[in-house]
């Protein structure tokens, strides 16, 4: 069954974040998500939406998703104290 890692963020400036996670695209798209989006939903809020086939792909992730937000944070693009992970198992599809 499908999980999925939805993370809530916070950045001053979203263009910075979408740069920053471009540059990080070769990695994030080996980590076997079938996607990854990052949505800016106005006022310098943010998520980033993963979707993995599984929980055992999705925790081999971690490391990978964990260091991406750490290098975003560290550059000072997304605000450290804003970061909130979230997972998920897919209970219903329509």
């Amino acid at each position: 069954m499908a999980v999925y890692r939805i993370t809530r963020f916070a950045a001053s400036d979203m263009d910075k974040v979408s740069e920053a996670t471009e540059n990080m695209r070769d990695v994030l798209a080996g980590i076997g998500a079938d996607f990854i989006d990052l949505v800016s939903y106005g006022n310098g809020k943010g998520v980033v939406i993963a979707k993995y086939p599984d929980q055992a792909t999705m925790e081999a992730a971690s490391e990978a998703a964990k260091k991406a937000f750490a290098d975003i944070i560290e550059a000072g693009i997304v605000d450290g104290d804003s970061v909130h992970p979230h997972v998920g198992e897919v209970i219903n599809t329509f």
